[in-house]
This record gives structure tokens, sequence and C-alpha cells, in this order.
């Protein structure tokens, strides 16, 4: 009787384990594409900001400018803390660093970016350390670097003014790489699962059999 049991007992877990198999292809092909509206990210370009200068659009528009190796930036919105913050005299511009990961979202087709940066400052003394605080850094006890978010950036992309006046320039002691990304539509999304899914399910039947005989075999059975 008990040998018979534990037969059974077997049986019925690899079935069990089959039919959790089956539908794997289906099931993969559902994760595999499981994206909101067809969309996803990708890194148009990069480029490294080296100082801030004033410049002008193509529409006569002044404004600040974070200077890159490869483009300018005509900041639109957000530009005035940073620029308050370089032109205090009571701030030491070489303890400010722009923290890695900076990422700007782009729209290719206006040359309009937007995004956030941070920002850590090491004080020196507490004369710097309350100026510091008073452009919104926030400082721990006992901390010797405080840190900024400035959110809210934006702009637009344009080429590099060949005519720099490099008077103008207040130079970032450490540069920083900035990111631009998009987002693109993807070739294969829920739409095309839909169109898939009837061709996995006939697959997920027709090897079934197979899966049931590859669990038998790795079972000893």
């Amino acid at each position: 009787m008990f040998p018979h049991t534990k037969l059974i007992a077997r049986v019925l877990c690899l079935l069990l384990f089959c039919s959790l198999l089956s539908g794997c292809i289906s099931v993969g092909l559902m994760l595999s594409t499981d994206r909101n509206n067809d969309v996803h990210k990708s890194i148009w370009k990069s480029d490294t900001i080296t100082a801030l200068s004033l410049g002008k659009d193509s529409n006569g528009i002044t404004g600040w400018v974070f200077v890159g190796k490869h483009f300018d930036y005509l900041l639109t919105k957000g530009g005035n803390s940073i620029i308050e913050l370089l032109m205090d005299p009571t701030i030491y511009r070489e303890k400010i660093k722009v923290a890695n990961n900076v990422r700007f979202l782009i729209i290719p087709e206006k040359k309009e970016f937007e995004g956030e940066i941070k920002l850590s400052y090491t004080w020196v003394n507490e004369k710097d350390k309350v100026s510091a605080i008073g452009h919104g850094f926030i400082c721990k006890d006992n901390a010797s670097t405080c840190s900024l978010s400035i959110n809210n950036l934006s702009g637009t992309i344009h080429q590099k003014n060949s005519d720099q006046n490099a008077a103008k320039l207040l130079p970032f002691y450490h540069p920083f790489i900035v990111e631009f990304y998009q987002y693109k539509t993807d070739l294969i999304g829920p739409r095309t699962t839909w169109v898939l899914l009837p061709v996995t399910l006939a697959l997920d039947i027709v090897t079934l059999p197979l899966q049931f005989l590859v669990v038998a075999v790795a079972s000893g059975h």
C-alpha cells in the first residue's frame, strides 16, 4: 500500500511541476514586454560641463549658460541660485562639487532639457558654513560637508560660442558630466505581446510533453 501511495504522490508532483512549466514561453513574453506606453529610457548624448557664462539664444534672449566641451546649454530656469552661490565672496568655490550621475531629460526635436543637480560643499569655517546654509545647503551636525539639490533646471541646447570671452566665465573647479536621456518607443511592447501571444501559447502546448519527459528523466522515472 505504501509504495503505491508514494508513487502516486510522485506522479502528482510531476504533473504539478509540469503545469507550472507549461506556459513559460508565454509568461516570458509577457514579462519581457511589460513596459508602460511602449517607451523606455535611452541615453541621447553626454557632455562635460566646465563653466558658467552669460550668453544669448538665437532670439537675443540673455541668460546664463552651462559651458560644455561639445555644446552650450542656455538655462531658462533655475540658474540664478547657482550664480548667486558662485558669486558669493564668502563661499570657497573650489569646495563646491556636483554629485555624480547628473541626468537631464531632453526633447531632441526642440533641443530642450530639464533636470536637477545635487551639490556638495565642504565648509572651511563658521562664516562660510552660515553662508552655505543661507543658500539652501543642508548641513548636518558634526559633518564637514553640506548638500543642496537644485531642482527644476531647464534650458535649451546650442552650438558652442566660438567667441567665448574667458573674462566672463565662472569656471567650475570640478567639471562634471551630464547625461541627456530621452524616451523612445519600444519596437516590442504590449501591443506586440498580444500579437505574438497565440504563437507562444501554441508552442507551450506542443512542448508540454517534452517538458514532462525532461522532468521525468531528471527525477529518475
